[in-house]
């Protein structure tokens, strides 16, 4: 928009304004009331004073229609004083030169339409409080079920009480652990190792080749991190760790063990 002079006040025409301009919420209208006050050079003047109001109102209609159709019907007074700082003073539109207009418009919102408004905004009020109602609810349920594993085991026992037949743990560990960062607990961690090991024994089978390979390797690992200490893997037909005084890292024989009392 321009802002030069709109020429002498014997040129000024005005008119009536009535109008209905949409708000942002669909089937509802602002209700303009008002006067529209304009002027055309010659170029438009030439088709008639009818064009030239025509041009004017259509003008202020852009204008008006712009501004309400970004406001919900609540935002009421904020429409109102966008559309008076908009239209209240001379200017021209960018898109029709040499026409000039200003306009002193009230806004209002018949009794229909305010009801109308209102009702919407009570629905909406009503899906707003359930959703944050059902989100407080998951989260509350989060923190008490899935804040640490032993309280999600705790919770799925609870589930089963009155048919502990049907209480599968196997279900439980893939579907439901998984939720609560299983990775970070000690009882899923051993779990997982010895599902692991158990794998590695039945490949190993009663081949002793196989176990020596395996031992071989396990020793090798061991003396190279420096876990010297480490329980041995035992092959078939060793006994246990406890039975034996000699560590499985050690690469030594056995020294010979004497009857008590015949030591010297």
């Amino acid at each position: 928009m321009t802002t030069d002079g709109p020429g002498p006040w014997w040129s000024r025409r005005r008119s009536r304004i009535r109008a209905q301009w949409p708000t942002r919420l669909p089937g509802i209208r602002f209700c303009a009331r008002g006067t529209l006050t304009y002027r055309a050079h010659a170029n438009i003047k030439a088709d008639g004073t009818a064009t030239a109001r025509a041009a004017a109102r259509l003008a202020l209609d852009e204008l008006g229609r712009g501004i309400t159709q970004n406001h919900m019907p609540e935002q009421l007074t904020t429409a109102q004083e966008s559309l008076t700082l908009a239209a209240a003073h001379w200017h021209t539109p960018k898109d029709t030169p040499g026409l000039w207009l200003k306009a002193h418009i009230t806004l209002l919102l018949t009794e229909q339409d305010g009801n109308r408004a209102q009702r919407y905004q009570d629905a909406l009020r009503e899906v707003t409080l359930q959703l944050a109602q059902e989100y407080e609810r998951r989260e509350r349920f989060r923190h008490a079920v899935f804040d640490s594993p032993d309280a999600t085991r705790i919770w799925w026992l609870d589930r089963h009480l009155d048919d502990l037949e049907s209480l599968d743990w196997d279900l439980f560990k893939e579907k439901i652990l998984p939720l609560v960062g299983a990775a970070d607990d000690i009882q899923s961690k051993a779990e997982r190792m010895a599902h692991t090991l158990l794998y590695v024994w039945e490949k190993l089978g009663d081949n002793p080749g196989q176990h020596a390979r395996f031992t071989t390797t396990v020793r090798t690992v061991l003396d190279q991190m420096g876990w010297n200490d480490a329980p041995a893997w035992l092959t078939p037909g060793e006994p246990p760790a406890a039975d034996s005084p000699v560590s499985v890292s050690d690469g030594r024989e056995p020294p010979p063990v004497t009857e008590a009392g015949t030591a010297r």
